[in-house]
């Protein structure tokens, strides 16, 4: 999905008559870098790929900080039906405006220590343990 949609965005932005980089693995908070050399507008675009119609799209933190430090020329450029037929959505100037939300991630479980030592609750009929067993062969045996 996301190659598709780099894919897309890279040949639009082409179309275009601007200088494009893809800088996706670089870590930089963005995918592609374009430059217009006519205008000199700069675009650092952030890429996201969707397999349906609709769906959830997923900043990560250092996307997310970059978006709201570079205001002025990060862009965020939609493609939608990248199983079938990839379209790509209106580009987004300055997606940082719109109210994201924050995924938690679980990093640890905790549990009370009085949890794990309070006393057992005492059954008013104890199972009986021992009366029948099993031999090496798997045969029940009984102890009475």
């Amino acid at each position: 999905t996301e190659a598709i949609a780099m894919r897309v965005v890279m040949e639009h932005e082409r179309a275009q008559g601007r200088q494009v980089y893809d800088v996706h693995e670089k870590d930089l908070g963005y995918d592609i870098t374009s430059l217009d050399l006519s205008s000199g507008e700069l675009r650092l675009i952030e890429v996201k790929g969707l397999g349906d119609a609709t769906g959830t799209i997923l900043l990560t933190p250092n996307e997310r900080r970059v978006a709201e430090d570079r205001r002025d020329c990060y862009w965020l450029y939609v493609v939608t039906n990248c199983a079938s037929t990839p379209t790509l959505q209106e580009p987004i100037r300055d997606p940082a405006r719109f109210p994201w939300h924050e995924v938690k991630k679980v990093q640890h479980y905790w549990l009370e220590v009085n949890a794990m030592t309070q006393p057992m609750q005492v059954r008013e009929e104890p199972p009986e343990y021992g009366t029948h067993r099993r031999d090496a062969e798997g045969a029940e045996r009984s102890d009475n």
